[in-house]
């Protein structure tokens, strides 16, 4: 994206708010007019009054004077309220465009990005675009405008003085242009830094408990000490080359500044013109030369801003990874879910699904069962799209998940993670999430059913409770629960529940599992573990090795005929034990 391709995009963002983009310009073309007509009284007073010795005059002028000066200093209010409104509403229009194309980009997507990245560029980035529209857009605007008519004001007095003026412009632009490139890649270079170094203090900040674990303190600090460093210099040298150029822009039209005055004096003195003209076109060419200084300033933080805008583009213009469905089946009762020879791998890496194919049917709940890094966690993902397969299909009802719109796809299907994520705010908040309609009654049903009750019976506002970011006043088995308590509520077809229990005792798992075999049984259901409590319950296991289903019947079948389910529970079935082995995934 170069200079202007960049500039036109902002502005055209400005644009979406036509009233109030026009109403600044209007109030700073009325403070443009005040200025330059203040600046012709100035001739009117050197060559009327100071010469007749007219007190009247004198009066008449400052009248009119303090008028002007009043209008001025609405003009200034008027317009500083207005481009600080458009200013924010710029902002919020970006950071609202770069959260739902987030939201839009689906989970493979959000997450090629480091979190840390991303909130550098959704509030770091745009927030440096502020800059834009309150420095840029305004002086711009403001001082074009200024240079245009006390430009007209030079050709009305004396064009050919004014056309030797016009000689400091292309070596102006000239300078502007050389430097743009050198000045445009420290902008980017700097806001690459702080990037870096946001994401390196987020990720610092998530892993705080195992910093602290392996006393790695000092590492991390140094490790952050080097990183700010490097973005100080790199902040540095982006100010060492825009103060370079302001100081070469000054020094031009200082010496084409001087040259005008030279020139005109002698003239004066010849007898071509006065001392008021002399003075006046003087004030009109500083006023037509100070935009040029200031458009060196304004240059630099343009090339930053550009810098921090092709970052926030880079989200914005993201293609959409999710597809959504187009299929208009009705899937008011789910009967079956089929995969069929389903093959995935993570980028480059070695395949993680060579060929994957089963079927579930509902009323079944089935369990999967892997080593780490098997696969069961991706097949959830496959399931509901998060992940679309390289190749194979899966179905419910027959129809091609890929075929139907993702709402209605992720409102039949449901998953239940390992870690599940909760939001800040209540308990009843985060069981409702997904469903904000569902009855109080089922919400209840939910806490009774997840194992909640004793928890919401201990705290002193119940459901209303206060839940921190992230669930951090819980343990890992009620964020569990309440993950649980959520999929009961949201009421779906199919439900998958991945490791959901892994962070419970053997005895509240097996309670709650009891507890809702009726409401299961209505359901398609499928339990991935690496407990062997919890494998035994079901009457059908699935074996997921070697990116393939390699065994498949109840506990004794493949204990008994599968290598491969006896190598993976081996310390369990030597101790005899169904209840150890809560692994992680």
């Amino acid at each position: 994206m170069n200079t202007f391709e960049g500039f036109v995009r902002l502005t055209a963002i400005c644009l979406h708010f036509p009233g109030r983009f026009l109403a600044a310009l209007g109030s700073l073309a009325i403070l443009t007019g005040t200025r330059l007509y203040l600046t012709w009284l100035v001739k009117l007073w050197v060559e009327g009054p100071i010469i007749h010795q007219d007190a009247d005059a004198v009066t008449r002028l400052l009248l009119v004077g303090t008028a002007l000066t009043l209008v001025m200093a609405g003009s200034v209010l008027l317009s500083e309220y207005l481009i600080s409104d458009l200013s924010h509403r710029f902002l919020q229009r970006l950071r609202n465009a770069a959260q739902e194309r987030l939201l839009a980009i689906g989970v493979a997507g959000v997450r090629s990005f480091h979190t840390g990245d991303l909130q550098s560029r959704v509030f770091g980035d745009i927030g440096a675009l502020s800059r834009f529209v309150r420095d840029i857009l305004q002086r711009l605007a403001g001082e074009s405008l200024v240079g245009a008519g006390a430009l007209f004001m030079m050709f009305y007095l004396d064009w050919p003085l004014a056309l030797m003026t016009c000689v400091v412009v292309p070596a102006a632009a000239l300078v502007l242009n050389r430097l743009t490139s050198v000045i445009r890649r420290w902008a980017a270079t700097s806001r690459k830094g702080v990037a870096a170094l946001t994401a390196l203090f987020s990720e610092q900040m998530h892993g705080i408990t195992t910093i602290k674990g392996y006393c790695t303190e000092e590492r991390e600090r140094l490790r952050f000490t080097r990183q700010n460093e490097a973005y100080r210099t790199q902040c540095m040298r982006f100010e060492f080359w825009s103060s370079f150029l302001v100081s070469v822009i000054w020094l031009v039209t200082g010496l084409g500044l001087l040259g005008i005055i030279a020139y005109g004096s002698h003239q004066v003195i010849q007898g071509r013109f006065t001392a008021g003209v002399l003075l006046a076109f003087c004030l009109y060419a500083g006023q037509t030369v100070e935009p040029l200084r200031k458009l060196s300033s304004i240059h630099a933080a343009l090339q930053q801003s550009l810098a921090a805008a092709e970052r926030v583009f880079e989200i914005i213009d993201t293609e959409p990874r999710e597809k959504d469905g187009a299929a208009k089946a009705s899937l008011s009762a789910v009967g079956e879910l089929e995969m069929h020879n389903v093959r995935f791998r993570y980028g480059k890496e070695k395949r993680v699904l060579e060929g994957v194919g089963f079927s579930l049917k509902s009323g079944e709940a089935s369990a999967l069962v892997g080593g780490s890094g098997a696969g069961k966690s991706t097949l959830a993902k496959l399931a509901v799209r998060f992940l679309a397969p390289e190749k194979g299909r899966i179905l419910l009802n027959g129809i091609d998940v890929a075929a139907l719109p993702l709402k209605e796809l992720r409102r039949r299907i449901c998953v239940v993670e390992q870690d599940p994520f909760l939001f800040s705010g209540t308990l009843e908040d985060n069981i409702r999430y997904g469903s904000p309609d569902a009855s109080a009654e089922k919400v209840r049903w939910a806490v009774k059913h997840s194992g909640l009750d004793d928890l919401v019976d201990s705290l002193p506002r119940g459901l209303r409770a206060p839940v921190e970011e992230s669930g951090g006043n819980l343990s890992g088995g009620q964020r569990q629960r309440i993950a649980l308590a959520r999929a009961i509520v949201r009421d779906p077809q199919v439900l998958i529940l991945d490791e959901a229990t892994s962070a419970m005792d053997g005895e509240t798992e097996a309670r709650i599992l009891d507890g809702l075999g009726e409401w299961l049984a209505r359901r398609i259901v499928l339990v991935m573990a690496h407990r062997l409590s919890t494998v035994a319950r079901f009457r059908r296991i699935l074996l997921l090795d070697g990116g393939r289903i390699a065994g498949e019947g109840a506990l004794t079948r493949l204990t008994e005929e599968c290598p491969a389910f006896r190598q993976l529970f081996e310390d369990q079935l030597r101790h005899g034990s169904t209840s150890k082995g809560n692994r992680r995934q």
